[in-house]
């Protein structure tokens, strides 16, 4: 796969970016950065550009780690109830969403 050369503009500075994901996914995260530091920048006006850049950096790393811990705790959940006893039937195919797809045969 050839890679994807783009250039965009983050907190008012530009980037050359080098990647395998397409430039329109690049654009995009792009826009989603610069309009945290935005955010930032209305909340607090005297602040400097690189520190509502690193203020932005902190909130989307707690958004990020919470979605961790969140999905972390659903993929507890899915493994407690895969342990559950079954009450007849058949087992409803459960599965973690990274895995890899296995072939099942049931028999009786």
């Amino acid at each position: 796969m050839e890679k994807t050369r783009t250039i965009v503009n983050l907190g008012g500075q530009e980037f050359k970016i080098t990647c395998d994901d397409s430039e329109a996914y690049i654009k995009e995260l792009a826009k989603f950065v610069n309009k945290k530091i935005e955010e930032i920048q209305y909340q607090y006006p005297a602040l400097s550009t690189g520190n509502c850049v690193l203020l932005a950096a902190l909130n989307m790393a707690d958004d990020l780690h919470k979605l961790r811990e969140d999905y972390d705790a659903l993929d507890t959940r899915i493994s407690q109830l895969r342990e559950m006893p079954r009450s007849g039937g058949a087992a409803a195919p459960v599965k973690r969403p990274f895995e890899s797809a296995k072939q099942t045969t049931l028999t009786k």
